[in-house]
């Protein structure tokens, strides 16, 4: 049993378990615009990992049974899927509530012309991550310029995002453990007064989201000497109140290949379901994986420090 889950066992025991699916989360590649340092799933425009249409349908098909409250569509950057276009019609048809989350450059790509529209068509809620509002800051982080991101804002301003309550658009904000000293609401202020006040980009909220040791950040605090001293920190800002609400309670993820997860982070760091329960969308039963014994690691800790992550 890893220390996360005894401190799970200690705190609130009924959190080692699932309680229900409330949403299936689909990793449809790992193909992306960038290169972030605090990528989970060390996605870059090198990476080839992409979710055929088969298990597209397979999905579509579970989730019109399941009826989860959201289907959540991530990567890599999700845009770069030659089918996301595909996907998003089948589960509009299917009346399925969808958010995709966007690094916000994917969408100036020539693989996305056009998209913001069709997202706008099909009412699909947006997660956008922007770590920072400094250029020197998103640098340091591997991303794009911050030019980039702000044009890509402006054009889902201009097409009703973040205005329109029909389409939602959240900003999501990398931070790392030292970093967590900040109050959300003091991280929410900045980047309103930054983001609407100054350039008029409207957004509904914005989520914190503490960066995990999993994948290339893993591999860049292993290099610099700092896993421990990060995981340290981690476990230090530990709040059991948020066990109640972690996402892999409620929540199932499903890779590129149909394979199933705990969460997003478990895939990138290769932690497979618990022996014995379904391993794949095609043999999905919500009667055992509603309630199934969660696997835990160290990394889980991200999701419990100080006020939760996202």
């Amino acid at each position: 049993m890893s220390a996360f889950a005894r401190t799970v066992r200690y705190a609130n025991p009924s959190a080692l378990h699932a309680e229900r699916i409330d949403m299936l989360m689909l990793n449809v590649g790992l193909r992306c615009d960038q290169r972030c340092a605090h990528c989970h799933q060390s996605s870059s425009p090198g990476r080839s990992e992409v979710m055929s249409r088969d298990v597209m349908q397979t999905i579509v098909a579970v989730a019109g049974e399941v009826r989860p409250l959201l289907v959540d569509i991530t990567g890599g950057a999700p845009e770069l899927n030659p089918d996301i276009r595909y996907l998003l019609r089948l589960l509009h048809d299917a009346g399925l509530p969808v958010r995709l989350r966007t690094n916000l450059t994917a969408l100036l790509t020539p693989e996305a012309a056009g998209l913001i529209g069709v997202l706008a068509e099909y009412r699909v809620a947006l997660l956008a991550s922007l770590p920072a509002m400094d250029p020197e800051e998103l640098a340091t982080q591997g991303r794009g310029p911050l030019d980039r991101s702000l044009e890509s804002l402006r054009s889902l301003t201009d097409a009703g995002y973040g205005s329109d309550p029909r389409l939602r658009l959240d900003i999501a904000v990398n931070r790392s453990a030292s970093a967590l000293e900040e109050t959300p609401a003091e991280v929410e202020s900045r980047f309103r007064k930054e983001l609407a006040d100054r350039l008029g980009i409207r957004f509904n909220d914005l989520l914190l989201i503490t960066n995990v040791p999993v994948g290339r950040f893993r591999d860049h605090l292993h290099g610099d000497r700092r896993l421990d001293s990060y995981l340290e920190e981690l476990r230090e800002a530990f709040n059991p109140e948020t066990l109640s609400h972690l996402a892999c309670r409620t929540c199932i993820s499903v890779a590129w290949d149909g394979t199933l997860w705990d969460c997003d982070f478990n895939l990138g760091h290769g932690i497979t379901l618990s022996h014995g329960l379904p391993s794949h969308i095609a043999d999905f039963d919500v009667s055992v994986l509603a309630n199934r014994p969660v696997r835990f690691a160290e990394h889980c800790f991200a999701c419990t420090a100080m006020a939760g992550s996202g």
